[in-house]
C-alpha cells in the first residue's frame, strides 16, 4: 500500500508528502481500511510506531468543515494533545479543518477563544475537556467519532472516570479508535462497555521492540551514591541526548541539580515545572539543543522526540508496564535506540518480573571505575575546551600572564580545580538541593577532590546524532446499543 493509492483527497496527500512521509507504516496501513469502512479500532501499537497519522488520516479524510465540532480525541497529557493537534492542524489546514486544543495547567481564555471561532476536531485532555464540557462552552452533543490515544497511560493517571463520563456526555458515538501500548484489564472492560465489534491490530505484542531497543542493565553497588554510578554510566554511554526516568519530584531534582553543578547540559521535567517552560524544555530536546532531560514518568507522557537515541532508568519502575513507556522514547519510526538501567540487588525482583512478562533479558554491564570515570570526564573536558578556546577571540596577556603563574605555583591543582569549579558552575539555576537522606550526597561537600570532576556548562550544547546512535561509535456507550 502507498498513500497514493489509499484514496486520500488531493490536498491531504500533498500535506503528507509535505510532512516528509514517503510510505505508510505498518500501523497506518493496517489501520486505514477498517477505519475509512466505519469500523471501530483496538490498535495495540508501542510509541513511535506512527500511531498519530494512523487516525488522523482516515479522520481527516472523512471530516467536512462545518465549524462544529464532530471529533474528540483524548489523550493522558498536554504534550500528548499538543503533539496530535499540531499533526491535524498541519494535515488539516489545506482542507479548511480546523482544531482547537484543550488542557489544563493554563488558562481558559485561549482555549475559549478557539472554540467559540469554530472547530471541526477537538483534542484535549480528559480533565479540561470534561471543565468545558460541564460549563457549557463545549457542546459534545455534535461529536460522532472518538480517540482514545495511549489509554492505558489515561487509565494509570487515574482518568477513567472522566473518560467514561464524557462518552456518556456524547448523543451517538458512530466510530471509536483505541491505542494503547498494553492491554489491562480496565481497558478491556472500557473495550466491552463502549466499542462495538471492534478490529483488533496488534503491532506491540505488549513487548519491548528487542529488535531495535537494546536493553542494558550497569550493575551498582548499594553503598555508593546512585547518582555517582549515573555519571559514570554517562562517560560510559555518551549518549548524543537521552531522557533519565526518575521515580519521584524529589530525586528529578536532586539528580539535575547534581549534573548541572558537574556541568552536564541537563533539564528538569516534573509537574512542579510551569507548562511553558515545560513546552520549551521539550522543544529545546527536539531542535537538539539540550542534551539530558531527568523526568517523572508522569511529566514524560506523550514527549515524541524522534530522534531520542537512549532512555535512562536511574529508578527501575515499580509497575513493569512503566518499563514499556518509559523504553518506547527511543527506538521511534524504524531508528534504533538503547534502554539502560541502574541495577542493584534490590532491583532485582522487579527487574526478572520485567524480563519475564515482556520475554526480554537485559544485558549486564560493568560500570567504569571511579577513576576511569574521572579519566573520561576529565579528557573529555579537555578536548572540549580546547575546541572552545579555538574559536575564542585572542586572550588577553593578562590572562596568559595568570595562567604561568597557576601552573608554577605549589598549588596549582586546587587552583586549577578551584577555577573548573566556578566554570562548570556558571549559570547553573537548577532547582531543587541534594538530598542526603537518599544518598544522593554532593560529595564536594564532604569529600576532597570530587569537585574536579570535568563536566561543561555555558558551551554550545552537542546536538544529537540524527540517526539514533551515541556519540562513541461503568456506563455503556450511548447510541451504540
Amino acid at each position: 500500500m502507498t498513500f497514493e493509492t489509499m484514496g486520500l483527497p488531493p490536498w491531504l496527500l500533498d500535506g503528507v508528502r509535505a510532512m516528509g512521509f514517503e510510505r505508510p507504516m505498518e500501523v497506518q496501513a493496517r489501520c486505514f481500511g477498517p477505519a475509512m469502512d466505519g469500523r471501530d479500532l483496538v490498535v495495540q501499537s508501542r510509541t513511535g510506531s506512527g500511531k498519530t497519522a494512523a487516525f488522523t488520516l482516515p479522520l481527516l479524510a472523512q471530516v467536512k468543515p462545518t465549524g462544529i465540532p464532530t471529533v474528540l480525541a483524548l489523550g493522558p497529557t498536554r504534550e500528548l494533545a499538543l503533539q496530535v493537534h499540531g499533526v491535524i492542524e498541519q494535515l488539516g489546514k489545506p482542507g479548511g479543518l480546523r482544531s482547537a486544543c484543550t488542557y489544563g495547567g493554563t488558562g481558559f481564555t485561549a482555549q475559549l477563544e478557539a472554540l467559540h471561532d469554530g472547530v471541526d476536531i477537538v483534542v484535549g485532555t480528559p480533565g479540561r475537556i470534561l471543565d468545558h464540557a460541564r460549563r457549557g462552552t463545549l457542546k459534545l452533543s455534535g461529536i460522532t467519532r472518538v480517540v482514545l490515544d495511549e489509554a492505558d497511560e489515561m487509565l494509570s493517571a487515574g482518568f477513567y472516570e472522566d473518560v467514561r463520563a464524557i462518552l456518556r456526555m456524547i448523543r451517538k458515538i458512530e466510530q471509536m479508535f483505541l491505542f494503547s501500548a498494553t492491554i489491562e484489564p480496565g481497558i478491556e472492560n472500557l473495550i466491552s462497555d463502549m466499542m462495538v465489534d471492534p478490529v483488533h491490530v496488534n503491532l506491540s505484542g505488549d513487548r519491548v521492540d528487542v529488535d531495535r531497543i537494546e536493553n542494558v542493565a550497569y550493575l551498582i553497588e548499594e553503598e555508593g551514591p546512585r547518582i555517582r554510578s549515573l555519571v559514570s554510566v554517562l562517560e560510559s554511554e555518551d549518549p548524543g541526548a537521552a531522557i533519565i526516568f526518575c521515580n519521584t519530584r524529589k530525586t528529578t531534582e536532586s539528580v539535575t541539580a547534581y549534573l548541572r553543578r558537574r556541568g552536564y547540559d541537563a533539564a528538569i521535567l516534573n509537574s512542579d515545572l510551569p507548562q511553558k517552560q515545560r513546552e520549551a524544555v521539550i522543544q529545546r530536546m527536539r531542535d537538539g539543543r539540550q542534551n539530558l532531560l531527568v523526568a517523572t514518568d508522569i511529566a514524560a507522557r506523550g514527549i515524541d522526540i524522534s530522534f531520542l537515541p537512549c532512555v535512562i532508568h536511574f529508578d527501575l519502575p515499580d509497575d513493569t508496564q512503566q518499563y514499556i513507556h518509559r523504553t518506547g522514547r527511543t527506538g521511534r519510526v524504524d531508528r534504533r535506540g538503547r534502554a539502560v538501567s541502574l541495577l542493584s540487588a534490590r532491583n532485582l525482583h522487579n527487574l526478572k518480573r520485567i524480563e519475564y512478562r515482556y520475554g526480554i533479558k537485559l544485558e549486564r554491564a560493568q560500570l567504569p571505575s571511579r577513576e576511569e570515570t574521572l579519566k573520561m570526564l576529565a579528557l573529555r573536558r579537555i578536548r572540549e575546551l580546547k575546541e572552545k578556546a579555538d574559536c575564542q577571540p585572542v586572550i588577553p596577556d593578562e590572562f596568559q600572564a595568570i595562567a604561568k603563574e597557576i601552573i608554577t605555583d605549589p598549588d596549582a591543582e586546587t587552583l586549577v580545580a578551584m577555577l573548573v569549579d566556578q566554570y562548570l558552575s556558571a549559570g547553573t539555576t537548577a532547582g531543587g538541593s541534594v538530598s542526603s537522606d537518599r544518598g544522593y550526597d554532593d560529595p564536594t561537600r564532604t569529600e576532597s577532590g570530587d569537585g574536579a570532576s570535568p563536566g561543561g556548562h555555558g558551551e554550545r550544547p552537542r546536538p544529537p546524532r540524527k540517526d539514533g546512535g551515541s556519540r562513541r561509535g461503568s456506563g455503556g456507550r450511548p447510541g451504540r446499543r
